[in-house]
């Protein structure tokens, strides 16, 4: 039976996803830092998943990739749409999230922007309830393709209403793998090297643009592994649920179970595959 917290993030995911739908090619950016991008369709989007969630829910806290920087600059007052809303920083989540913070939602509302602002058809709405490391439900939406990934806590993992596994991959040679870069690539960036070991072992590297997607793909079985060393909480927190209601494995890269405070990430479809490529990064 799905829950009011999982209706009403499949509620906002939908919404956001309409908005991107509509704003796609008629908008301009900006860069936040230096690669990284930001649109008047990703603040659009938040103050849109803002307003359903903590509407629905206005004792939890909220910690949304377009809030922990300076008032995006595209106009009006950034929260004036919820009021009330309690901001979370990024680094008072997972483990290190004080003992009785409330539910608190962790939300990209624009994963893979710099694909939306060339028109590339792989972004995502990213969307999951936490209560400190603690993940209940997640939900992560492409409007392009109408792909919505759902889970709850303890209860499967779904793609459009169709239970997800993982896939039954074993080795690193025959992973279809992909690895998520940060915004400023460097020569010494850990996913670049992680790159460079993966690119002459797995059967073939992928790159979507979106963590997010990148790691729902390997709830679904259509990617092995996903390498995530730069990310964020909003880019992992509703993939990680998804890959483990789905049957698969994920931990920091020397095999310490995951916390949302800490990088870097490897997520892998089963356990097999997770020793695998563990011995892989670290030889």
């Amino acid at each position: 039976m799905t829950s009011e917290f999982l209706r009403q993030a499949k509620r906002a995911a939908l919404a956001a996803g309409e908005i991107l739908r509509e704003k796609l090619g008629r908008v301009g950016y900006r860069e936040k830092s230096p690669a990284d991008l930001v649109t008047e369709a990703d603040v659009a989007s938040q103050r849109c998943i803002e307003n359903i969630l903590l509407t629905a829910f206005p004792d939890h806290f909220f910690l949304g990739e377009e809030s922990q920087g300076a008032t995006p600059s595209f106009g009006g007052n950034y929260n004036s749409a919820v009021p009330r809303c309690k901001m979370l920083k990024e680094y008072q989540c997972g483990s290190k999230a004080p003992s009785d913070l409330p539910y608190t939602w962790i939300v990209d509302p624009l994963d893979g922007t710099t694909n939306f602002v060339h028109g590339v058809p792989f972004f995502c709405v990213s969307i999951a309830l936490c209560r400190g490391n603690d993940i209940l439900c997640a939900v992560i939406y492409n409007p392009n393709s109408g792909d919505l990934f759902t889970a709850e806590k303890g209860q499967g993992a779904y793609l459009n209403g169709v239970r997800l596994r993982t896939s039954g991959v074993v080795r690193p040679m025959y992973a279809l793998t992909s690895i998520s870069f940060p915004t400023q690539t460097t020569p010494d960036s850990p996913d670049y090297l992680a790159f460079e070991r993966c690119a002459f072992i797995c059967q073939a590297i992928r790159r979507t643009g979106s963590t997010a997607l990148n790691i729902a793909y390997v709830a679904a079985g259509r990617f092995d592994c996903n390498i995530c060393q730069c990310a964020h909480p909003w880019d992992v927190a509703a993939g990680i649920l998804l890959t483990l209601e789905a049957g698969g494995l994920v931990t920091h890269t020397d095999g310490r179970p995951y916390d949302l405070a800490v990088q870097p990430l490897l997520i892998t479809a089963n356990s097999d595959l997770h020793r695998g490529f563990l011995t892989l990064l670290n030889e």
